[in-house]
């Protein structure tokens, strides 16, 4: 299941593409660390985010896409996880697909990357008879928002902060 854009092929993540990936998410976490300073990442944060990254690609309930440069092989241009979870026992349906990541390199100079990541997750959640998407998508990062409300996607929670002293 491979879908394309000018430039780029959205395909499922392999392992040799973990050290790519984990270039496009350090960027992002980095990103959202500098916009909102509750977010800090440990020292090992990417040696963590990588072993989880290994587990996904191994899980069934677990897809991860990559968009891959066409241009230039092995590139890694963004990449999105998604996952099935059982909700809440008293809600119906019964699972539901969540978006854990969506990242693309803020470098690339190619469009609908997020778009046609989305799309390929979209495609795997339907096969899997899911019929709604959760995402948790940081407050203050006004592009993530725009995304996810371009796609149709409204407010379900509102997730609350407080530091404890």
């Amino acid at each position: 299941m491979a879908t394309s854009g000018p430039a780029f092929v959205v395909r499922r993540a392999k392992p040799a593409d973990a050290d790519a990936m984990l270039f496009v998410w350090q960027e992002t976490a980095g990103m959202l660390a500098k916009g909102d300073s509750r977010f800090h990442l440990t020292p090992d944060a990417p040696a963590q985010w990588q072993s989880e990254l290994r587990g996904w690609l191994v899980q069934d309930d677990v897809a991860v896409f990559v968009a891959e440069s066409l241009t230039m092989p092995d590139h890694i241009l963004g990449y999105i996880v998604g996952m099935v979870q059982v909700n809440a026992p008293t809600f119906a349906p019964e699972r539901y697909g969540f978006v854990s990541d969506l990242a693309v390199d803020s470098h690339a100079k190619v469009g609908r990357i997020g778009r046609e990541l989305f799309d390929a997750l979209k495609l795997w959640f339907h096969e899997r008879g899911v019929s709604h998407i959760e995402a948790r998508v940081p407050t203050r990062h006004a592009i993530a928002q725009a995304f996810w409300r371009a796609l149709g996607a409204t407010e379900l929670y509102e997730q609350m902060w407080l530091k404890l002293e």
